[in-house]
């Protein structure tokens, strides 16, 4: 049988079905739960009632949306249960069978997954199935490694105080045993387009470059902060004030005219470095960077006016909340107005550009820096 679990579209008062559901079926059974964002005391709650049970998670992914209290409690949970948790990295699954039964969906296993998002769940109690999903998860068990319990308390120091996967990212990640590899579309006419006989020399550069990355989720962080600048900016891969190239210095930067406005690997491994302009809304960032500098003069430019580059160590994001991407973006803003053509546009990598903007090919690079695929 079949059964889907939602709630009442038009009236979601009441016990939520999902937490109805998922008590049932842990009810004194062995339980095999799998969920990348849970909250810890509802999870010490269900674990509690089962006679047993064992976790796949992403642990990075469940810090990330808590906050301090709950990291802690996320922290103490891992030491006292290491041996019944397996940390996967992108987990996205939500899926929790016992004994008979096993519920899948769409649902975190938090207190606004269960009670107030709109999701769908589907209950089952076929036994083929309930042997295919107990087989999916054991291999996935085989394959991954419990939880790094001394990096935790790594995390939780370097990371920010916001509860938000976007903003409450850390430099530190974790390991997670011998990666499955990476599967592709049926067609992939895009990566075909960037990867073609005249950029294989850069695909590989590229390739190369990303792989000085301190880690996957690092780099992939640095490149959705590219893909907001040129989405914000209206900056396509054949505008002339654009720049985007592999220097030899070991960089990666966005250069707009003559000035660099986002570069990594400048430095230290995991700082990241900014253009700000030279006013008052810049001075609290400036006093929180890592490491700041000013720009030479250019087009007679008064010697006030030369913008900041500041750096900040850690995941790239982890600084960029609403105020710092505006103060940001009117500086990059100025350097487009500045002039018509940026004078090394010769060196544009087209692949550079694509990286950013086209998610499959960034996945694919990635995947290649890291051998994952």
């Amino acid at each position: 049988m079949t059964e889907l679990v939602y709630h009442n579209p038009a009236d979601r008062t009441g016990i939520s079905p999902f937490d109805r559901v998922i008590r049932e079926i842990t009810d004194d059974e062995e339980v095999l739960i799998a969920c990348p964002y849970i909250s810890p005391d509802y999870l010490q709650e269900i674990t509690e009632q089962t006679n047993e049970w064992f976790l796949l998670t992403d642990v990075g992914e469940w810090l990330s949306i808590h906050g301090q209290t709950n990291r802690e409690a996320i922290q103490e949970f891992l030491i006292e249960h290491q041996d019944h948790v397996r940390h996967v990295t992108n987990l996205h699954a939500k899926v929790v069978v016992g004994g008979d039964r096993a519920l899948i969906g769409s649902a975190n296993f938090t207190k606004k997954g269960l009670t107030g998002r709109t999701e769908m769940s589907v209950l089952l109690d076929e036994q083929d199935t309930i042997d295919e999903l107990t087989e999916w998860f054991e291999t996935l068990w085989s394959i991954y490694d419990p939880p790094e319990v001394d990096r935790v308390e790594e995390y939780i120091e370097s990371a920010s105080t916001t509860p938000s996967p976007a903003q409450n990212q850390s430099s530190i990640s974790f390991s997670s045993g011998e990666s499955p590899g990476t599967a592709s579309l049926s067609e992939l006419q895009r990566d075909t387009e960037v990867v073609d006989v005249e950029h294989e020399g850069s695909h590989a550069e590229l390739v190369q470059r990303v792989s000085k990355a301190p880690s996957p989720e690092w780099i992939y962080s640095y490149f959705k902060l590219v893909d907001g600048v040129l989405s914000e900016t209206g900056l396509t891969n054949d505008d002339p004030r654009l720049l985007m190239s592999i220097p030899q210095a070991g960089t990666l930067p966005v250069t707009v005219n003559n000035r660099y406005v986002l570069v990594a690997f400048r430095g230290e491994p995991s700082r990241t470095e900014f253009i700000l302009p030279s006013t008052e809304k810049s001075k609290p960032y400036i006093e929180q960077a890592d490491y700041t500098g000013r720009f030479d003069s250019i087009y007679d430019e008064d010697e006030s006016d030369r913008p900041w580059f500041v750096g900040f160590d850690g995941i790239p994001n982890r600084i960029v909340d609403e105020e710092f991407r505006k103060i940001w973006l009117s500086a990059v803003d100025k350097e487009l107005k500045r002039a018509e053509k940026a004078p090394q546009r010769r060196y544009h990598e087209p692949v550079v550009y694509h990286v950013a903007r086209d998610r499959g090919y960034r996945e694919k690079v990635i995947c290649e820096a890291f051998e994952q695929d």
